[in-house]
């Protein structure tokens, strides 16, 4: 009878093995003979993860659970992404007890990002099983990752477990958090809600105490919504508050107008602010700081305030016998008030004036230009364009030529544009390359512009199609790889795992792992990058490296780390395939990620090549890289920046996390640039100048400058160094990625536009 149960076996023609075989009526165990299967456990494994993946999106949990058990078996080096999957699994069949013991394998995890999730899944299912572990999963969650994305929304989840456990004290002051720390979330109206559910059940509840109100518009002001904030700003000015409270409330009002260019606005507002008693000497410093740097910009272009600065500064002694660098500043505030006849005074000293240095100088000539003479402006660029050895003689020599140009005499500029050109081109600097070309364009046609700058409006290009390699020959390619380096870089198995599976994104960040963990064996780590840097809002924890372990890592041959690139470059993750091959690859200076850049510079009017030019300044292509300062992802956003920009284009879900998506992050960076040209009338150089320093500080630079500031001028005198770089950067690479579609650079204008109130205000 236990024969006779066995499946069907044909013992003519089968192929026979010996099997341990449990039968229903044959206890406990009994040697029987069965088939070999044609298929391994790991083929079975690879089959049934890409069903259990169909069934998913066809809501058939029970057939995927099924599957998904098979896949675990079969694929242990990937255990801990299917167990991760399964916990979601779990969560979504409502069976949240067993979705946290998945969730507890995933945190064996050998990869930072899928600790993050199965540590943010675990304390959730925890909560949705109100299980008596769920608090303190969610504390010591909340301790290692501060930042953890939908934080207020596991927030949120404990309080309506703390409901459902009758801690209904604890829940309102949950939600009361909520509300005032997380103002901006989509969450926070429920938590209203529920609070006021609670309050007229008859359970306590806290109510908003002038600090909380103080401390939800500050949130609001941070994060957004902007309408949200300046109404919770308007309701505390109107508000009869304490003192400190006061100053608070001024403060922020004054940071809203300063985003706008409301100069005068803000300045007042920080004087108010001032004006209140504060305990705290560190916040009365910062309010100080902050209101004589706007009352300085407010007034920087009021002849009077001018006038009486120079005095100072001059000390009642003549331009003679003053310092260089103390006419240099002379000649900045002079300019920004047009005041023609101080400013000349001083640069026709510095003209005469033996040995001054060049960058003084040069500083000194651009602050003056479009208020002092031309004439006198020329003759002290000239001194720089006579030392060959210069750093600043191309400048200088093209801004000869704008002289000549704002002095009316083309065929004078022409002269110097071209000698711009022809020694920019041999010191190989396409800044004023650029720049000199531009110019020689407008003195040919007499037009200061011919086009929009950065915009494609003329109609949508058509997106070239995403890499289409196989993923079971790309496997193939790494599994030699990945055997013969199995105990060194275990990533890379498990990158051959993820792709028989189909899971290209996730085998994409087995190879970055791969690459960290290379850079980290050769003394040169990277710092901050992917979700787990997100959500500590830290850098990376990197352990000591055994020397043995070191030395196996450095094994990873020039042909191997050729492969690896190779892959990821057919993955289409280039930032990845060029951190293997080094900066040659990036320097080709490839059209990643194309497939998504195009339809997202469509859906917003932008130039793709502009799009391709900002993301290799901003990362080279690496998806998952974070900055020092926070800023996340290709195109290297902000997370502030982000949430503003989520709330403007209805993403209500958003977290910074998803910023490390390409899809969004491209499709938050071309709505972002577009709107920043559109801010400034088109003008592409102060767009980029904006992404990278913030518009409100291009706004600002522009009213400390005089109205009749040429833009190229104003672009030499960005007083951030990095933003200063940047602008020559992006223009460059724009350049370059336009020439590769056979498009020469659109017409930049010189003027800048008129100064006005930025209501977007970010």
């Amino acid at each position: 009878m236990c024969i006779a149960d066995h499946p069907f076996i044909d013992f003519d023609s089968a192929p026979i093995t010996k099997v341990r075989w449990r039968a229903p009526m044959c206890g406990p165990y009994l040697d029987v003979f069965g088939i070999a299967d044609p298929q391994s456990l790991e083929e079975r494994a690879i089959d049934a993860y890409r069903k259990a993946t169909e069934h998913i999106l066809s809501a058939d949990y029970e057939e995927a659970r099924l599957e998904l058990d098979l896949a675990g078996r079969g694929l242990p080096r990937i255990a801990d992404r299917i167990a991760l999957q399964s916990g979601r699994l779990e969560l979504l069949r409502d069976r949240p007890e067993r979705a946290a013991d998945f969730f507890e394998e995933a945190l064996q995890s050998p990869h930072d990002s899928v600790r993050v999730e199965a540590g943010f899944g675990r304390a959730f299912a925890l909560l949705r099983a109100d299980d008596p572990d769920a608090d303190t999963a969610v504390a010591e969650l909340l301790r290692s990752y501060p930042s953890i994305p939908n934080r207020a929304q596991l927030l949120y989840e404990q309080a309506l477990s703390l409901v459902r456990r009758q801690r209904h004290e604890e829940a309102a002051s949950l939600m009361h958090t909520i509300r005032v720390e997380h103002p901006g979330e989509p969450v926070a109206p429920a938590a209203e809600a529920e609070l006021r559910r609670l309050h007229a059940l008859g359970y306590d509840t806290p109510v908003m105490s002038d600090e909380d109100r103080v401390s939800r518009a500050r949130h609001l002001v941070r994060t957004g919504p902007l309408h949200a904030a300046k109404l919770a700003v308007g309701e505390l000015l109107e508000t009869s508050l304490p003192q400190e409270h006061h100053a608070e409330a001024h403060y922020l009002a004054g940071r809203l107008a300063r985003y706008e260019g409301r100069w005068k606005d803000a300045e007042s507002f920080m004087r108010t602010a001032q004006s209140f008693p504060l305990g705290d000497v560190t916040t009365a410093r910062r309010i100080e700081d902050r209101a004589q740097d706007l009352a300085e910009t407010a007034n920087a272009r009021d002849r009077d305030q001018a006038l009486r600065r120079l005095a100072v500064l001059r000390a009642g002694r003549k331009p003679s016998a003053l310092p260089s660098a103390r006419l240099a500043d002379m000649i900045g505030i002079g300019a920004a008030a047009s005041l023609r006849d101080e400013v000349d005074e001083i640069l026709a000293v510095l003209g005469r004036r033996a040995g001054t240095p060049d960058a003084l100088l040069f500083e000194a000539a651009i602050a003056a230009s479009g208020t002092g003479s031309e004439e006198l402006i020329i003759g002290v660029l000239e001194q720089i364009a006579k030392r060959p050895a210069s750093p600043h003689r191309i400048a200088a020599l093209y801004h000869i030529a704008r002289a000549h140009e704002r002095a009316g005499r083309p065929a004078d500029a022409a002269l110097f544009f071209g000698q711009a050109k022809t020694s920019a081109d041999a010191a190989n600097d396409r800044y004023y390359a650029i720049w000199a070309e531009n110019g020689l364009r407008r003195v040919a046609s007499g037009e200061p512009s011919a086009g929009s700058e950065g915009l494609n409006e003329s109609g949508g290009l058509s997106a070239p199609p995403p890499p289409r390699a196989a993923d079971d020959a790309l496997a193939a390619r790494l599994a030699p790889i990945a055997e013969l380096h199995a105990n060194s870089y275990p990533w890379i198995a498990r990158a051959v795992d993820l792709l028989r599976v189909g899971e290209r994104d996730a085998a994409t960040e087995e190879l970055f792992e791969t690459y960290l963990v290379w850079r980290h064996a050769q003394g040169k780590p990277i710092a901050r990058a992917g979700l787990d840097c997100v959500a500590r809002s830290d850098k990376r924890m990197h352990e000591e490296i055994a020397s043995d372990v070191r030395a196996a890592r450095l094994e990873l041959s020039e042909e191997d780390r050729g492969t690896l690139s190779a892959v990821a470059a057919a993955l289409g993750d280039m930032g990845t395939a060029g951190g293997f091959t080094g900066p040659e690859l990036i320097e080709t200076l490839p059209r990643a990620y194309e497939w998504l850049v195009v339809p997202a510079a469509n859906r917003y009017g932008l130039d793709p090549n502009l799009l391709l030019a900002v993301m290799r300044v901003e990362s080279a292509y690496q998806k998952h890289i974070v900055s020092y300062a926070g800023a996340i992802g290709l195109t290297q956003i902000m997370p502030r920046t982000g949430q503003l920009i989520a709330h403007a284009l209805g993403y209500n879900d958003f977290t910074p996390a998803d910023l490390l998506d390409p899809r969004l992050n491209l499709e938050f960076a071309a709505w972002y640039l577009t709107s920043l040209i559109r801010r400034f009338d088109g003008r592409l150089p102060l767009a980029i100048a904006a992404y990278n320093g913030g518009p409100h500080n291009v706004r600002k630079w522009m009213q400390e400058s005089a109205e009749e500031t040429p833009l190229d001028a104003l672009l030499e005198r960005i007083p951030f160094s990095q933003t200063h770089r940047y602008v020559r950067k992006v223009l460059a690479h724009y350049e370059a990625y336009r020439k590769q579609r056979e498009l020469g650079m659109p017409q930049l204008s010189v003027e800048l536009p008129e100064q006005r109130i930025d209501p977007l205000a970010f």
